[in-house]
């Protein structure tokens, strides 16, 4: 009797096989995983320096929208403590209720909390967190002419 043995893998080729099969799946999985948090790393900052172009654009427009005083200059008054940075600016406003025009006074407060907007007008006042990530200053002299 011939004994005739079929084409096969032998266990030891199975194995290696395997345990490469196992390798190449624990490194692709790795780069997903650091792909994803890359990604959400990503977004998180592009977010957040969406969040600041938007304050600094609502800022520019408080600021440019000041009204003139006497002198010539704009209505913007900056007030710094250690801890605080504070910017006042008063301007002409529509009402949303009247549409009438008449004096509003915006303030912004840059400290500790973050950053706040504050509106105050014969309506009443409204108060907006923009920004609750806390703000360090390290402000030493600063002159500013509008």
């Amino acid at each position: 009797m011939s004994c005739h043995r079929a084409p096969a893998f032998t266990l030891i080729e199975l194995l290696v096989s395997l345990a490469l099969s196992g390798l190449l799946i624990v490194l692709l999985n790795s780069q997903i995983t650091h792909k994803i948090f890359t990604d959400i790393k990503i977004k998180d900052q592009l977010e957040y320096r969406l969040k600041i172009e938007s304050i600094f654009d609502h800022l520019a427009a408080d600021i440019a929208s000041a009204s003139r005083q006497p002198n010539g200059h704009k209505s913007v008054i900056f007030y710094s403590t250690k801890d605080e940075l504070s910017l006042h600016v008063k301007r002409f406003g529509l009402s949303t209720i009247s549409q009438q025009l008449h004096g509003v006074e915006v303030a912004w407060k840059f400290d500790q909390r973050g950053v706040t907007r504050s509106i105050k007008s014969a309506e009443g006042e409204y108060h907006r967190l923009l920004s609750n990530k806390a703000i360090h200053l390290n402000c030493k002299k600063f002159r500013l002419i509008l």
